[in-house]
């Protein structure tokens, strides 16, 4: 027996009982069930056109989802084992990604990847699965107006279904979480203006499949911005903005302490030649304390030798950009920019190649802010380089999804030196848990 939660039930009953709309977009939080009410609401679609005549054409119904293992490891299993459709369909196939049902009736898995595959033919019932991930190719707005949307309209009309005398007339549901103000938040307020439209909003609290426990910790492992659009279903944007939980007013202390005489010094390096933009901080509690910063040096081995002359008789950590690692700047023949802070006795550490910009990016954020207003990352005043850029690196083309930060005004080099050594320190996928030590909150 197949059991849907309150909210599930409630858009069941819109779309299959009550009939109130074609076009439903649900917009949900992690873990509400998006797979298996897709899974179940493309069961139901194929009921209803297994009743009607063979002759009648054009009976597909259509789960899309962002990648070609995404809508068979998750749709194939659960449509076969959990919802039993294997049972009744005459034939199916993973790796085609499709049942055959009596009557004609045909369920497709497809991926984004192939979206080009649909066009021109016809479908019943589309379900389109995590559309904001549809970001490679023509886009979710192309794929929707310019091929799904037609794929309905042109065979399964108001007119037509009633000719056939079908029980509905060609419908989708687009169900995902979002990821700003892009087409899916367009689509949400369709309902506005349009009656064959209706929207629905859950946020994590509406889902009996969530453990609220767990809610609460993530609260204290994930950034705001982060948390209201995974788990608060909100279409939050960052806009441009790389280091979006920056406040100077929460972030800039004068009260900062300088290093004490047992601490060791941490250097967080942007290889750049005639700049090595470096954020110096203290590690206290789980908390990153920035104290000060170099610019302008034009090389390696002029920086690390300021570096030890400013802070003598100290342990001193370097997190350098690890293509460091292979790479010379200005250097001589056999050296690279890691062996020439080795030999002034500067411990270099980073990981073996660079992490993703996103993941590194999360995690200063996280540092920054979590979700439960836990504040982990301070810097002096006297670090304009630090303070200045972190407020202005923004995004290439106004767009996170790019992943790419834009290099053009030169903003984003105390960036970097801040994300190398946070993300060694505190990786997004750590868990850690923050603490605070100082005396000064």
């Amino acid at each position: 027996m197949i059991k849907l939660h309150p909210g599930q039930s409630a858009v069941y009953r819109s779309i299959f009982l009550d009939k109130q709309q074609r076009n439903t977009t649900v917009v949900t939080s992690r873990g509400w069930g998006k797979s298996f009410f897709g899974g179940v609401a493309a069961s139901t679609a194929v009921s209803e056109l297994t009743q009607m005549p063979s002759d009648i054409p054009n009976k597909d119904v259509y789960i899309i989802a962002p990648t070609y293992e995404q809508v068979t490891d998750i749709y194939y299993p659960l449509l076969c084992y959990q919802l039993g459709m294997d049972q009744y369909a005459i034939k199916n196939s993973k790796d085609s990604g499709r049942f055959e049902f009596p009557n004609r009736t045909q369920l497709h898995l497809v991926s984004y990847e192939a979206i080009e595959r649909m066009r021109g033919k016809g479908a019943y019932f589309v379900i389109n699965d995590e559309p904001s991930s549809w970001t490679k190719g023509i886009g979710f707005k192309e794929a929707w107006e310019g091929i799904i949307q037609p794929c309905i309209t042109t065979r399964w009309s108001k007119k037509r279904a009633r000719e056939l005398g079908a029980p509905n007339a060609g419908r989708s549901i687009t169900i995902g979480t979002p990821k700003g103000y892009n087409y899916l938040y367009d689509m949400f307020n369709f309902a506005e203006n349009d009656p064959d439209w209706r929207s629905f909003h859950f946020d994590y609290t509406t889902s009996p499949l969530l453990d609220p426990e767990e809610i609460e910790r993530i609260k204290h492992n994930i950034d705001p911005l982060k948390f209201a659009r995974e788990y608060m279903a909100s279409f939050e944007d960052s806009g441009a903005s790389v280091f979006y939980c920056f406040d100077r007013k929460t972030h800039v202390r004068s009260d900062v302490p300088d290093f004490l005489e047992d601490e060791d010094i941490h250097i967080g390096i942007d290889f750049n030649v005639g700049l090595q933009c470096s954020s110096v901080f203290a590690l206290r509690g789980g908390q990153m304390h920035f104290i000060d910063e170099f610019k302008g040096h034009p090389d390696t081995e002029n920086l690390a030798r300021a570096i030890v002359q400013k802070y003598p008789n100290k342990k001193i950590y370097a997190y350098p950009d690890p293509t460091g690692r292979a790479r010379k700047t200005s250097a001589a023949v056999g050296k690279t920019d890691f062996t020439i802070l080795e030999s002034k006795g500067i411990i270099t550490r980073a990981r073996p190649k660079s992490p993703a910009i996103v993941d590194s990016v999360a995690a200063v954020n996280r540092k920054l802010r979590t979700a439960a207003d836990d504040v982990s990352m301070f810097i002096h005043p006297r670090c304009q380089g630090i303070i200045n850029s972190l407020e202005r690196t923004v995004w290439s083309e106004n767009s996170s999804d790019n992943a790419t930060i834009d290099k053009s005004l030169g903003e984003e080099h105390f960036s970097d030196s801040v994300r190398y050594p946070t993300e060694f320190l505190f990786p997004v996928t750590a868990g850690t848990k923050l603490t605070a030590r100082s005396h000064w909150f």
